[in-house]
């Protein structure tokens, strides 16, 4: 009798665990689950390590956090979704969603913007001068034409990394070292017109052809972030750096306009907060990796660096901005800019 007690006890503690287990799983199946509301995509042309694209995977999880899971951005890098003019024909008819780019292919939706200017060599003095402008008034003012001319709104200035020239096999010292090489640049009037100043020829070649060009010969070098160098391996196939830090990067982040106007409050608040903070996480990641990949390209990639002479850089950079700024009518906004550095 004892023993039939004991197992008839025994079977009912089991059945009641048994109960209860099955209760913990029905419970946990009726428990909703908090799928994004909105999906949207951003695309950059970098590879997965450039801080564009650590940057734009910094900005996908600040909009996660700051609209409590409504909104998801899903990061297609390494121009997955295109090249930088497809990304910003995307972002202008609302294929893409987000795109972080250069501001003279930006300019080709609005001929009268100011953010060419942003991209002509030495229209900033060094990176506080940048800031200055794009988190001042005039960086809000640029923004603001751009959306009411093009449909795009900026959300953010990302950038702040100084640019270097790059070269398979002539290094260059001075000016004329640079005549009749070909270095490469996007599709761009302005690019073209800085080169051809400098007595080098403009060629036009797509990020993600760029290594293939300088190993091939089909370029002699080009011009890019210390962060490209090394995240694209062009350091690979060119060993020569000269430090003309001609431009002090500025890449905005945008979205298109109507498209974000749609989304509820929070959404857009979540969005533009976020792209706010990842502009001023770029920045400060920009600069650490500014330091560690000069390192990094003469230890491991045993490149050698020159440091010409910047003074006719300079100047043949201003005439180019004299011109450009007269052509698009906007000379009082590119004086402007210049006296931002003061």
């Amino acid at each position: 009798m004892q023993i039939k007690a004991f197992l008839a006890n025994k079977f009912a503690r089991g059945m009641a665990t048994g109960a209860a287990a099955v209760a913990l799983i029905v419970a946990a199946m009726c428990i909703p689950t908090h799928a994004a509301e909105v999906n949207l995509k951003i695309g950059v042309v970098t590879p997965t390590a450039h801080p564009h694209s650590v940057s734009a995977r910094k900005f996908a999880e600040l909009v996660a956090q700051k609209s409590g899971g409504e909104v998801e951005i899903k990061v297609f890098d390494n121009a997955s979704l295109g090249k930088n003019k497809e990304l910003l024909d995307g972002v202008k008819t609302g294929i893409v969603d987000f795109t972080i780019i250069p501001p003279s292919i930006m300019a080709t939706y609005a001929e009268k913007s100011a953010l060419g200017l942003f991209e002509i060599p030495y229209v900033f003095a060094d990176k506080s001068h940048m800031l200055a402008v794009t988190r001042g008034p005039l960086g809000a003012q640029i923004a603001a034409d751009y959306k009411r001319d093009a449909g795009m709104e900026i959300l953010g200035y990302l950038g702040g990394a100084q640019r270097n020239m790059i070269t398979t096999d002539q290094a260059i010292r001075t000016q004329a070292d640079l005549r009749g090489l070909k270095m490469r640049t996007w599709p761009d009037q302005i690019q073209l017109a800085w080169w051809k100043s400098l007595g080098a020829l403009g060629t036009v070649v797509a990020f993600p052809e760029v290594y293939t060009a300088l190993q091939t010969g089909a370029v002699d070098g080009a011009e890019n972030e210390f962060s490209t160098f090394t995240s694209a391996r062009w350091a690979e196939v060119a060993k020569n750096i000269a430090l003309t830090q001609h431009t002090i990067t500025v890449r905005p982040l945008i979205g298109n306009a109507k498209k974000l106007a749609r989304l509820s409050a929070n959404a857009q608040r979540a969005i533009r907060e976020a792209a706010l903070e990842t502009a001023d996480f770029d920045v400060e990641l920009e600069g650490k990796k500014d330091v560690e990949n000069q390192v990094k390209l003469k230890v491991e990639y045993g490149v050698k660096f020159t440091t010409p002479d910047k003074a006719p850089l300079i100047r043949a950079s201003a005439a180019v901005l004299k011109k450009v700024a007269a052509d698009k009518g906007i000379s009082e906004l590119a004086t402007q800019i210049a006296a931002a550095a003061k």
